[in-house]
């Protein structure tokens, strides 16, 4: 009876789902092949990288009961092995059942595979085995096995992925994989030894396959297996579009030459086969270069958005935070940036402005502290800042370095920026326009000695505490007017773009110390477009935008204050620093006049998407005003004035 009611039992919760191969967290389906004979995806569902709890019937005979406990298993490793005469290579999954009967595939052309057996090795625990049986010449030592968790890569060539357990995700112009070359690799599949086979073409050519595409929220989802790698971002401001090429990737036929809308957007993306290695993506939009591409952190997806759109919304309820960094500099004149996370990351990497820049988009903690201590003494220009709550910045100027590739360790704990210093040939020749002065005239404008301050460097703030909440972290982008050979208005050798530099820094020291994150769109004598300053304070996002300017006539006798604005959400913003800046009281200092706030179509507050103001501090045509606007006093209660409106702002906001 007691043995009876066992049976009965096991039965009972076999039929409940209550057996160790109901509770396996991963199936294993379709084994995809790769077309240039490089690498096989075994494409799953679910994840094998938890605890399973096997149901187990126990029987107590002195009772003659039986009762039904949770044995924990830990099953978060994939164990791989090799053996010889005949070569094989051989991977156990835990915690995975396989989909349909044991197979094997016999391949048809491949120089390095003879077979694959897929099988159910064993159930409680449960074990999918894959046993690859190589051809003699085969170097086994090549074979490596990479998991996102749900579908597993197993290569077989050192060039599909970089230094063993990273593979490039965005480079200059193609993975440089030259070895590829096409096998035609086929296979015939035998269920259970059934002489009758099934001849497949394989879907997959090299790292990854795109299978489909979905409308998400302002955005468009591309949906694939493998390892995406994209190539540099190119832009053609004629027809207004961004070209993007995936590498080593091939395109589901039903997705080629397809357009898609980008939901709240007028926008649309198209897809085409570029050739056999590559998919070529081509989005048109007005504001084409504003798009970005960010892949999700087990490297299958690529989601299409506005980056306005991206940098206010939340891609993870749990986002990781940084563990490490670190900073090498090698023999061969390259330099490696790397960080860790704690858990994996979505990203995406653009180039901008002279700069390059990867976001990290579910990224909380960007560890201040590591970060800093990281760049003590090493000489490399390396920027981070929260750009969301749970998004960071990375900015790294390329005016002294290539970029060479950014690699992504296969569970997307890792990131690495590759560059390459640049030779004195490549470094671009600034040509400083100075004014010419000698050090007795005194109508000269003073240029303090802080004049080559890191181009586009913001520096953060120098008393800021490391725990300091997003909502205390305000960001500002100054823009000084005119520059290099764009001089603005020029009185007896003085030139407007100096005097706007000089009070640009003060109001940029000073909002430093109010623990204001600051950013200059120039801190050289440097020329820069009016287009320029306004894609870097747009790539920024800031909450406000400052430029500075003096004015000028063909009449001498005009002089006064003048705050401009042109939007709407600009006017308070230009009200109240213009309320500091021509108070009453330096209205009558400075013996000048209040010429108001004044709604002005000027390209760089109509173009800026933040609160934008600019600021013209005084007439240089005025000899009078001019004797007093270089002075040093002037231009620090022009400085001191200007931060109080600003803050007087932020704090309100």
């Amino acid at each position: 009876m007691f043995l009876l009611r066992l049976a009965a039992m096991i039965i009972f919760c076999t039929a409940l789902g209550l057996n160790s191969a109901c509770f396996a967290e991963l199936k294993i389906g379709n084994l995809i092949i790769d077309n240039s004979d490089r690498m096989i995806l075994l494409k799953g569902s679910g994840s094998y990288k938890t605890q399973s709890s096997f149901y187990i019937p126990i029987a107590d005979s002195k009772t003659n009961t039986i009762s039904i406990i949770t044995n924990p298993v830990n099953t978060n490793a994939i164990k791989t092995s090799s053996l010889t005469d005949p070569k094989r290579y051989i991977i156990d999954i835990p915690n995975a059942s396989l989909i349909g009967q044991k197979r094997t595939y016999e391949y048809i052309n491949s120089k390095k595979i003879k077979l694959i057996r897929l099988s159910q090795f064993s159930i409680n625990p449960n074990i999918v085995r894959v046993v690859i049986e190589a051809k003699e010449d085969a170097n086994l030592a090549l074979f490596k096995t990479y998991t996102n968790g749900k579908n597993i890569i197993i290569k077989y060539d050192s060039d599909i992925i970089d230094n063993s357990i990273q593979y490039k995700f965005y480079t200059p112009s193609g993975d440089g994989d030259k070895g590829a070359v096409l096998q035609n690799t086929k296979a015939k599949i035998i269920y259970n030894n059934n002489p009758n086979v099934v001849e497949v073409e394989p879907k997959m050519q090299g790292k990854y396959y795109l299978s489909k595409v979905t409308q998400g929220s302002n955005g468009l989802i591309l949906r694939g297996v493998g390892a995406l790698s994209m190539q540099r971002v190119t832009y053609n401001p004629e027809g207004k579009k961004a070209e993007i090429i995936l590498d080593n990737a091939i395109l589901s036929k039903n997705l080629e030459n397809k357009t898609y809308d980008i939901p709240n957007q007028k926008a649309t993306l198209t897809l085409e086969k570029f050739n056999e290695k590559k998919i070529k993506l081509t989005l048109l939009a007005d504001n084409y270069k504003d798009y970005r591409y960010i892949i999700s952190p087990d490297g299958q997806s690529l989601f299409v958005a506005d980056r306005t759109f991206i940098i206010n919304t939340a891609f993870s309820a749990n986002p990781a935070r940084v563990l490490s960094y670190k900073l090498t500099k090698t023999k061969t004149d390259y330099v490696l940036f790397n960080i860790n996370f704690d858990k994996p990351a979505a990203y995406n990497v653009f180039e901008l402005n002279d700069n390059f820049y990867l976001d990290i988009d579910n990224l909380s903690d960007y560890n201040i502290s590591s970060f800093e201590q990281m760049l003590k003494n090493q000489g490399i220009k390396i920027e981070a800042l929260k750009i969301s709550n749970d998004k960071t910045r990375f900015i790294i100027p390329t005016s002294d370095l290539n970029f060479s590739y950014a690699n992504v360790e296969s569970n997307a704990k890792s990131i690495t920026l590759c560059f390459k210093n640049k030779t004195v040939e490549q470094k671009p020749v600034e040509k400083i326009e100075k004014p010419e002065t000698k050090k007795e005239n005194i109508n000269v404008i003073y240029v303090p000695k802080n004049e080559d301050i890191d181009k586009k460097k913001a520096e953060k703030p120098k008393k800021k505490k490391e725990n300091l909440s997003i909502s205390t972290m305000r960001k500002v982008v100054i823009d000084p007017g005119h520059g290099g050979a764009d001089t603005g208005a020029v009185n007896n050798k003085n030139y407007e773009k100096t005097l706007n530099l000089i009070v640009a820094k003060l109001v940029y020291d000073k909002l430093i110390k109010k623990n204001i994150y600051v950013h200059m769109t120039r801190t050289k004598d440097v020329s820069m477009s009016l287009e320029e300053r306004v894609n870097f304070s747009n790539e920024i996002s800031p909450d406000i935008f400052v430029s500075i300017h003096a004015n000028s006539t063909v009449a001498k006798d005009p002089l006064g204050l003048e705050t401009h604005y042109f939007k709407d959400d600009s006017h308070k913003l230009a009200q109240t620093i213009h309320k500091h800046f021509a108070s009453e009281k330096n209205v009558n200092k400075w013996q000048t006049k209040d010429r108001g706030v004044i709604k002005s179509r000027f390209y760089v507050i109509n173009h800026t998407e933040a609160p934008s103001v600019l600021i013209e501090m005084g007439f240089i045509s005025n000899d009078e005003e001019l004797s007093k606007l270089i002075t040093k006093q002037r231009q620090q209660e022009i400085a001191d004035a200007i931060v109080k409106g600003i803050l007087e702002y932020l704090k309100a906001k």
